[in-house]
């Protein structure tokens, strides 16, 4: 008899696994549908080594993706090509944002007597900053386009230097700077900003020219 340890290691990848696998040897590009189908390594699932897959694996394979799409296993959205022509935010930097933690705690305390309006946090501050943003895209068109577009804002624990970090596309350093001024450096209980423009890229999302 096989032990207990002789688990789904040794079983064939159903459509599902091979997918996802799939997706993750892709790490960094990302994919449609269409680029997906012809990825190198949704083939060597296949074995076809520089082959297309035939029409019938095809199928199968993008029956399988619809499922785990429709399902929400895998998420498909809309993302801007930053090097596109009609979009032209090539660029890429990230704003570490350190939080005054002593006058988050004042308000929090004030708040905790009444328990009025939002709680203060410093996920209220992150929906602050993308509240602000907003309007201020619309006020700061460049030459009727798009000067900067948010990508992310992660809460940061762990980090003596800063609490937040923000990602952003933009057309030109003085519309990351100038929103950093405008927008983050602004936002209720934030201490200070660090503007850091990014030269390399190796992760999601990957805005270089589709191989």
């Amino acid at each position: 008899m096989k032990g207990n340890n002789d688990s789904g290691a040794a079983k064939p990848a159903g459509a599902a696994e091979r997918i996802l696998r799939a997706l993750a040897a892709e790490f960094p590009r990302l994919h449609d549908r269409q680029s997906f189908l012809d990825s190198d390594a949704l083939k060597a699932w296949y074995e076809k080594q520089g082959d297309t897959l035939s029409d019938n694996e095809r199928q199968a394979v993008a029956r399988a993706l619809s499922r785990l799409i429709s399902d929400g296993s895998i998420s498909e959205v809309l993302w801007p090509s930053g090097h596109s022509d009609k979009v032209q935010l090539p660029e890429q930097g990230m704003i570490a944002v350190s939080v005054n933690l002593g006058s988050l705690r004042e308000e929090r305390l004030a708040w905790e007597a009444t328990r009025e309006g939002p709680e203060p946090s410093q996920e209220r501050i992150v929906t602050e900053i993308v509240t602000r943003t907003r309007p201020w895209i619309d006020s700061n068109l460049d030459g009727g386009k798009l000067p900067l577009l948010l990508v992310n804002a992660s809460i940061i624990h762990g980090s003596n230097a800063f609490d937040i970090l923000i990602s952003a596309q933009y057309r030109n350093p003085y519309n990351l700077l100038r929103y950093t001024r405008e927008v983050v450096q602004v936002a209720p209980h934030v201490a200070g900003t660090h503007t850091m423009l990014v030269a390399q890229n190796y992760g999601f999302p990957d805005f270089s020219p589709k191989r």
